[in-house]
């Protein structure tokens, strides 16, 4: 019989698209960030403290962030525990100060970071492409946070491998198969109408392709479901004729 987790101190979750997080970064320096907060439309004490996270793996930097009435940045926002290209997460939390102190009240995790640069994208870029150690390993799918592709930080010109098509056609119906395994079988999740789950938003991607079909109510039909999601996927985009077609193309 399934667990059911009861949220006693009623805490609110913060939409992303009230947090937009945007990170500097230069050469030689560690990187800097900035954060614009909207909590107009959460029932909050307007004296409850407010904090912006980064974090990486065990890696954490708290900033105050003034209180929710008054939403004031620190001077500081350099990100000096963490190495100038790493990819950082953050969070976004509320917590009481007055009635059950300390307690947290709202709170917005696992949200990305858009280079001072990009303009807000609001599609989501489901599985972006990171550098990162891998060791001899060209690619890995990691689910600290938002599940994101790693990459070889190694490889000569590491941008330019995951543009190719051949690495499109050999890695992204593998990582979308691991992906979808680890939604429904790992963690047993099948909603797909929380569009700030990431979990969610990945099996609204994948129920829309066409032949995919919806996610069935039955767990045991999800390992065939995944299969049929994952060859509609390489149907869809050409896999195996942009794979031929960029070996032929090679010289």
């Amino acid at each position: 019989m399934p667990i059911r987790k009861f949220n006693y101190t009623a805490r609110q979750r913060i939409r992303r698209s009230d947090v937009d997080i945007r990170i500097r970064r230069s050469p030689g320096s560690p990187a800097e960030f900035d954060a614009s907060l909207d909590l107009r439309a959460y029932a909050l004490s307007p004296d409850a403290k407010v904090f912006v996270e980064a974090y990486r793996q065990t890696t954490v930097m708290r900033f105050p962030w003034g209180s929710a009435s008054v939403l004031l940045s620190p001077e500081s926002r350099v990100l000096s525990d963490f190495d100038g290209d790493v990819r950082i997460l953050f969070r976004a939390k509320v917590t009481d100060v007055s009635g059950r102190p300390g307690v947290l009240l709202a709170v917005a995790d696992r949200l990305h970071a858009r280079e001072t640069e990009e303009q807000p994208d609001r599609r989501i870029p489901l599985l972006p492409p990171e550098p990162d150690d891998l060791g001899e390993e060209l690619w890995r799918v990691d689910f600290e946070g938002e599940p994101a592709l790693l990459v070889n930080r190694d490889v000569p010109d590491w941008k330019a491998m995951v543009r190719a098509e051949s690495f499109r056609a050999l890695v992204y119906p593998a990582a979308l198969r691991t992906i979808l395994t680890r939604i429904l079988l790992r963690e047993g999740y099948a909603a797909t109408d929380d569009f700030d789950d990431w979990r969610s938003r990945w099996l609204q991607f994948a129920v829309r392709i066409p032949g995919a079909g919806g996610v069935p109510n039955a767990k045991e039909q999800y390992e065939d479901w995944i299969e049929s999601a994952v060859a509609a996927f390489a149907r869809r985009f050409g896999m195996r004729t942009r794979h031929v077609a960029a070996m032929v193309l090679t010289p």
